[in-house]
């Protein structure tokens, strides 16, 4: 029997393990249509039902047909992992300093309790961060579905540049509850992965993939099985948010009564994060309901901060219901 954690081998070249589709569970908090108020716009304090056509914001949203787009489902197992993987490489890669904060955050909420205590246990022996396996941060990762419907193989690569390029492959073992229960590197030959098989790839660096990774911790957070984690999402409000901003935001949610995030009450079911129509802007869209509900979009204006990449505003988009 394993316990999902391994000897220390970091930031080298390992073969990945092949997959399948992952499971998918119905999120927490399904959001039902009729039920759905969103608001707005920051600074504005009214709210319309999501049938009904939005004041028009200032800034129109149109994302390049060849730019790059981050999808994400709720309680689909590969989204869950990049979600926890994306947002934990950003704290560790934070240019004031490893989000610690963050970091801690997000393995109290992802990892199961047990295996959160073994994985520290395992970090005071080999001094290796036991969720990167390796002392530094990689420049890119992805995420692509397992063999069990429960685990997926992530890859993270690191260097580039004038340093030479070296991969480290994991399998990250999910409970049916939806918790990691093991991290190890895998190092039999990877089958060559279905046409199908579901992957989500990041960058460090990169502005989709930043705020794919704030708002697909974000709706984890806001969708945690034995509800929603504060912790987590204030953790991810004070990494990702400029100070101006998250004051802002927290003045227009005081007023308007729905979560500044998320623009709404309730937990989209799937997301898509793709570039903006302006520098410095990416596209949030957003689907609620779905099942017997009708889907309802909606269509977010977010604007990042040229040097850190931190959210300055979060924004209705033009003509967005």
């Amino acid at each position: 029997m394993t316990d999902g954690l391994d000897a220390p081998r970091h930031e080298g070249s390992h073969p990945m393990s092949s997959s399948t589709h992952a499971r998918r569970r119905p999120g927490r908090r399904a959001a039902v249509a009729a039920g759905l108020l969103l608001a707005i716009g920051l600074g504005v304090s009214g709210q319309v039902t999501a049938q009904a056509a939005s004041a028009p914001a200032t800034t129109p949203v149109r994302a390049s047909a060849a730019g790059r787009s981050v999808t994400g489902y709720n309680g689909d197992v590969v989204t869950r992992i990049a979600d926890f993987y994306g947002a934990y490489v950003d704290a560790k890669d934070d240019g004031a300093g490893p989000g610690s904060a963050l970091a801690k955050a997000l393995r109290a909420h992802y990892l199961t309790p047990a295996f959160a205590k073994r994985l520290a246990a395992w970090e005071r022996t080999n001094g290796v961060d036991g969720v990167l396996r390796g002392h530094n941060t990689p420049v890119e990762w992805t995420v692509t579905e397992g063999t069990t419907g429960l685990d997926a193989v992530v890859t993270l690569t690191y260097g580039g540049g004038e340093s030479p390029t070296t991969t480290t492959r994991l399998v990250v073992e999910q409970a049916a509850a939806g918790g990691i229960t093991g991290i190890r590197v895998t190092g039999a030959a990877r089958a060559q992965a279905p046409a199908a098989a579901r992957s989500v790839s990041g960058r460090t660096g990169d502005s989709v993939t930043r705020v794919a990774d704030f708002y697909g911790a974000y709706v984890d957070a806001e969708d945690a099985p034995a509800g929603p984690d504060s912790a987590l999402a204030k953790a991810l409000r004070a990494h990702y948010l400029t100070p101006a901003c998250a004051e802002r935001l927290a003045a227009w949610e005081r007023t308007n009564g729905v979560d500044g995030v998320l623009r709404a009450r309730n937990v989209p079911v799937d997301w898509t994060v793709t570039e903006g129509a302006r520098t410095g802007e990416v596209a949030v869209t957003h689907a609620f309901g779905g099942g017997e509900s009708p889907t309802v979009t909606t269509r977010l204006v977010v604007v990042l901060e040229p040097t850190s990449g931190d959210v300055t505003d979060i924004r209705r988009a033009v003509g967005a219901r």
